[in-house]
Formats: C-alpha cells, sequence, structure tokens
C-alpha cells in the first residue's frame, strides 16, 4: 500500500537507540530507560537538548524547570559524583557522558514530580560538597 501523507523521520528513534544503547552500556535497568526517555521525548525543548548535546557533546543550557537548568543539574551529579567516589575532582576517568545522561533524567523527572525532584536536588551530600 503506497501513501504519499506519511513522512517518517528517524532522529527520534536514532535518539532513542542511543540513549539505550547508553543505558545497557552503563547497566541502567529498563526503568531508567523509560523514565530518561519519557521526559526527553513530552518536552520538545528537552528533546532539543538532548540531540544537540548527542551531536555537539555539549549543553545548551537552554532548557529550565524550577530554576534549573541542563548546567546546574550536570554540575549536581557532578559533585554527587565527586562525593560518592570520595576523591575530591573528578579524575579522567569520570565518564561526562553518564553524568550528562543522569542530568537528563533527573531533568525529566523534575519536570514531572518538581516537589520530589526539588527535595532530591537541596539534599546535604556531606561537608565536602560544594567547596
Amino acid at each position: 500500500m503506497h501513501n504519499e501523507n506519511v513522512i517518517y523521520d528517524g532522529r527520534k528513534l536514532a535518539a532513542y537507540n542511543i540513549a539505550a544503547d547508553f543505558c545497557k552500556s552503563f547497566g541502567y535497568d529498563d526503568t531508567f530507560l523509560a523514565e530518561l526517555w519519557e521526559g526527553i521525548l513530552f518536552n520538545p525543548a528537552l528533546y532539543d537538548e538532548f540531540v544537540y548535546f548527542l551531536q555537539k557533546k555539549e549543553l545548551t543550557g537552554n532548557f529550565v524547570c524550577e530554576g534549573y537548568s541542563m548546567f546546574d543539574l550536570y554540575f549536581y551529579h557532578l559533585g554527587e559524583y565527586n562525593f560518592t567516589h570520595d576523591i575530591g575532582k573528578n579524575p579522567d576517568g569520570c565518564d561526562k557522558d553518564e553524568i550528562t545522561f543522569r542530568a537528563f533524567h533527573t531533568m525529566g523527572r523534575l519536570v514531572k514530580d518538581p516537589v520530589t525532584y526539588k527535595k532530591y536536588l537541596s539534599k546535604d551530600l556531606g561537608m565536602d560538597f560544594g567547596l
């Protein structure tokens, strides 16, 4: 059956496949992937930010929710990484892409449940955090 009115755009499928491959490579479960993709898919500006990151390996910071930009969430997760690894600064072995994907996941969750995630983002990570 031939239908000239159907337009197929494979960019979202490609972005999803990249996200799925990433989650698999880092051992994230299907729930993490579903939440990550839900947040990206249902927020066009966040989707644009995600695609920009995939293409350029950098963030624009254009998407903001509850006063948090992607930069804020990236640095939050970077600080969390440093704290949980008890090293003070992120070493060369620190995977910045993983931290960025975690920031995208958190942004999607922040949009969906701002009360819970604002509490999460304001939790105390210890005396060394923020120095």
